[in-house]
């Protein structure tokens, strides 16, 4: 299947990772054309590793183009890059958001692009599996009552309402009428926003399942951590997130109050009330949201 892809990856301060997932690439039975790698936070480190692995730039199949930012821009700013620089190159095909920490079996492209073009989905996403094999989702649900979300139980599961990030394909006419990621999340929920854009849009979203992705989840963020374990800021982002997300959608406000009172609750209980308190103060402001990104290495304009 000769389809035009292109490919973005965001990297934060994990490029022995970063470095897998493109030889996995270089691997797959159908490769992307170009990679687009964006490095949050840059540091000599990380781009004299990345020049150690590929010294001409490009691996043995692909073109690979950089973006070494001074700063953490978060996850959806990052993936706009390299979304941007696609359609100012003239580009018109998929674009292939992949985590930076995920190793595609040598199929998973090919399986993506024939659900993609058979079903004429604006999103679809892979099956994932962790490092072991295991299932682990790869869509979601979303509780419209209380904007609580869960990830697939099983490859069976229908119905889903978003395609999780970690392996996230956008068809051209997707890209042009839906346009770029939303930002305003900083890092989660913006595959959510987006799905639900899309769809609002007229599009459907599709699930590959035989297209897998092996992902190390959490290895970036921690966000894989047993209940409480997971960390300050990781924690009061989703719940933040989560709540601006169903304000956006006009999920019903009693429920959304109701789940958030909830959350904080549980916070509580687990002798954790600065994060209840953090994620209100962060929910109240958008200055406090930027200081609070701030505080915790990140950028946000």
């Amino acid at each position: 299947m000769s389809l035009p892809v292109r490919t973005v990856l965001v990297n934060y301060r994990n490029m022995e990772k970063t470095i897998a997932c493109i030889r996995a690439l270089a691997r797959m039975s159908v490769k992307p054309e170009r990679v687009y790698l964006v490095d949050n936070a840059s540091t000599e480190e990380s781009r004299s590793s990345f020049e150690k692995a590929f010294p001409q730039g490009r691996s043995e199949s692909f073109e690979i183009e950089c973006f070494w930012n001074e700063n953490n821009i978060g996850f959806a700013a990052a993936c706009n890059q390299g979304i941007r620089a696609a359609k100012q190159s003239g580009f018109e095909g998929f674009l292939w958001l992949l985590n930076n920490d995920t190793l595609p079996e040598p199929d998973a492209l090919k399986e993506l692009l024939t659900v993609a073009v058979d079903t004429h989905a604006g999103i679809t996403g892979s099956q994932i599996v962790d490092m072991q094999g295991n299932f682990a989702g790869g869509v979601g649900f979303v509780n419209s009552n209380y904007a609580t979300v869960r990830r697939a139980a099983s490859p069976e599961e229908r119905g889903f309402h978003y395609v999780e990030g970690s392996s996230f394909l956008i068809s051209p006419d997707c890209l042009r009428k839906a346009g770029e990621l939303p930002e305003e999340y900083f890092l989660y929920f913006e595959e959510s926003d987006y799905c639900y854009r899309a769809r609002l849009a007229g599009f459907d979203i599709a699930w590959a399942t035989r297209s897998i992705v092996r992902h190390d989840i959490g290895s970036s963020t921690g966000s894989e951590e047993g209940k409480g374990k997971v960390p300050f800021f990781i924690d009061c982002l989703m719940i933040r997130n989560r709540i601006l997300f169903a304000r956006k959608y006009m999920f019903p406000e009693f429920q959304v109050k109701v789940g958030l009172f909830l959350s904080l609750a549980i916070r509580v209980f687990r002798l954790q009330p600065l994060r209840a308190i953090k994620i209100l103060q962060i929910l109240a402001s958008e200055e406090s949201f930027r200081k609070f990104i701030q505080k915790n290495g990140g950028f946000y304009a």
